[in-house]
C-alpha cells in the first residue's frame, strides 16, 4: 500500500473513531451521581431543549400562590421545563423516554404589571430548581425526583431523591407518558410519533 493510501486509511479510521466517540458522548445521560442516588446539579441545562412553561399549574390542593390583583386567577409560579437533547431526539423517534432521560424544572415567581398600556404577568425571580431522572437500574420505580433547594434557601450542588409521595406518585398517576406530563408540553406532543 502506498503512503497516500495508508494515510487516507488512517485518517478514515481516526474519523470513524471520533464519530463513534461523538455519538456515544451525545447519547449518554448528563445525569451524574455521587454514590448510588445523590444527583449532582446539572450544568448548562438552559442550553437543552425547552419543552414548555406553565403558570400556576399544580395538582396540589394547597396552593400558597399569590393572586393576580383584581382577578381570580391563581398565578402561582412559572414552571420552565428542559430535557436533555439526546433524550428529546430519542423521544421524537420512538415516543419513549430512554434510560438516562433527565428533565429540569426551573421555578420562577410571577410578577404582575397593571399599569396603563402594560398589563400582564412575567417571570420575575428564579426560586427553585428540580430534576427528574429515569434510571431503572438505579431506582426501583424507574424515575427519581430531586430538589436542589437547601433548607436555608441557598441552592444545593447535589441532592438526594425526594420521598416517593412528594413527586413520583403524582407523576405515576397523572402523567400521560411514562411519568412525564406530556399533556402540558406541546413541544413533546408535536414530535411524538403518531400511533
Amino acid at each position: 500500500m502506498n503512503r497516500i493510501a495508508l494515510a487516507s486509511c488512517l485518517a478514515l479510521i481516526a474519523v470513524l473513531g471520533c464519530a463513534d466517540r461523538f455519538q456515544a458522548e451525545n447519547t449518554s445521560s448528563p445525569a451524574q451521581f455521587e454514590g448510588k442516588d445523590i444527583l449532582i446539579k446539572p450544568e448548562g441545562y438552559r442550553e437543552w431543549i425547552f419543552v414548555g412553561s406553565s403558570l400556576g399549574l399544580s395538582y396540589s390542593e394547597n396552593s400558597n400562590a399569590a393572586k393576580n390583583p383584581g382577578s381570580t386567577v391563581d398565578l402561582g409560579q412559572y414552571h420552565n421545563v428542559y430535557i436533555n437533547p439526546s433524550s428529546y431526539k430519542a423521544f421524537a423517534s420512538s415516543g419513549r423516554f430512554p434510560e438516562g432521560t433527565i428533565l429540569i424544572l426551573e421555578l420562577a415567581t410571577a410578577g404582575v404589571k397593571t399599569e396603563p398600556r402594560l398589563r400582564g404577568s412575567y417571570q420575575n425571580e428564579f426560586v427553585a430548581l428540580e430534576a427528574a431522572v429515569k434510571d431503572s437500574k438505579r431506582f426501583s420505580e424507574g424515575w427519581a425526583y430531586y430538589s436542589f433547594d437547601g433548607p436555608d434557601g441557598k441552592p444545593l450542588t447535589k441532592a438526594r431523591p425526594l420521598p416517593k409521595d412528594r413527586c413520583w406518585s403524582c407523576h405515576d398517576q397523572k402523567a400521560d407518558t411514562d411519568n412525564v406530563f406530556t399533556q402540558f408540553y406541546p413541544v413533546l406532543r408535536a414530535v411524538a410519533p403518531k400511533q
